[in-house]
């Protein structure tokens, strides 16, 4: 985007590879505007994703002039633009208030989570009490109902005599929907909690990096690091094409399954959970007729409960779902 006497105002660039990759992988973007890497020191805005093998994975990045709501907007216009309208289901960002406003409305109906690592850092830098930071911290991570959790945000700021509207922990209040737990239940984020990825690739463009660089030498380096990615990549497809995980011969038929289907990285995380089952039991069944409800506790503390609904046509398993919503959030059966 140029201006009206011809400069260069906003830049963005996103390969063929690129948007290949964001059609198979698009479903949660990450990108972080806090990073400057040129002569010009302006903002530098990659947008990453995980890809199968739960590597970062590219889908284009954006330099603006400046950290405005009309920059912002352009920027992720241009993004969908180049992406064929495809909208993603999540957003993971940092707390910058005019890239917020820029995303209600750029994706209306996308989720829109505040990096929790940030969120982390403001808790450090606002709250110099140690009691209060760690019953604040409890909101960013307790994921139970968001009747409960307005019970205890009422009881937290009545017991710490927080009246003021205009202190951090009001403003936080007021955006809890985009970094309480509670609020993110059942969204998909594949278990991303932060933009650690925009930050890791941010990391390695910063290696070999020179503050002096031109916008042209910073889009080779940028390059560079990019075809070092996609060579991992296909280093991993290769070992998952050649190559099944390795299971034990009376390993449950569910673990040998998943390990035909999921790449290497994906199946160790399936097994970790399919090695959890023994720490559950059914303590209660309810036959409502199509649906069957199960009541799972933990064996090790029985007041800790969820239910698996598996729903019926015909007599026929038609759907399982489960309470957690940990599926639907994280990916990972």
């Amino acid at each position: 985007m140029i201006d009206g006497e011809g400069h260069l105002k906003h830049l963005f660039w996103s390969d063929t590879q690129s948007r290949l990759d964001y059609e198979a992988f698009g479903d949660v973007v990450v990108f972080d505007s806090t990073y400057r890497t040129n002569r010009y020191n302006l903002p530098f805005v990659p947008f990453v994703g995980l890809n199968h093998h739960r590597s970062t994975v590219v889908f284009g990045c954006g330099i603006l002039s400046n950290e405005t709501l009309e920059a912002y907007e352009w920027l992720l216009q241009t993004f969908l633009t180049a992406m064929g309208q495809k909208h993603p289901i999540s957003v993971i960002t940092d707390g910058d208030l005019a890239m917020q406003k820029a995303i209600r409305t750029v994706f209306p109906n996308s989720n829109h989570k505040l990096c929790t690592w940030h969120i982390e850092q403001n808790i450090l830098w606002n709250l110099h009490n140690s009691k209060i930071a760690e019953e604040f911290r409890l909101f960013v991570y307790d994921r139970c109902s968001i009747l409960e959790i307005e019970r205890k945000w009422d009881e937290f700021m009545e017991r710490n005599r927080i009246s003021n509207e205009h202190t951090w922990v009001y403003q936080m209040y007021q955006m809890r929907h985009l970094w309480c737990a509670a609020y993110q239940v059942g969204r998909c984020f594949l278990g991303l909690r932060s933009n650690q990825r925009s930050e890791s690739l941010n990391s390695k463009l910063h290696t070999h990096l020179d503050r002096k660089m031109t916008l042209f030498d910073m889009l080779q380096h940028y390059e560079h690091c990019l075809s070092n990615l996609r060579r991992n990549e296909a280093k991993l497809d290769v070992t998952a094409s050649q190559f099944v995980p390795f299971t034990y011969l009376d390993a449950d038929n569910i673990e040998k399954d998943a390990a035909e289907v999921f790449t290497p990285t994906v199946f160790a995380l399936v097994k970790k959970k399919i090695g959890c089952i023994n720490n559950y039991a059914i303590c209660e069944i309810l036959d409502g007729g199509e649906r069957v409800t199960y009541v799972i506790s933990a064996k090790s503390n029985n007041a800790w409960k969820f239910c698996v609904y598996c729903d019926f046509t015909e007599s026929m398993l038609d759907k399982i779902s489960c309470s957690c919503c940990k599926l639907e959030r994280d990916g990972i059966p």
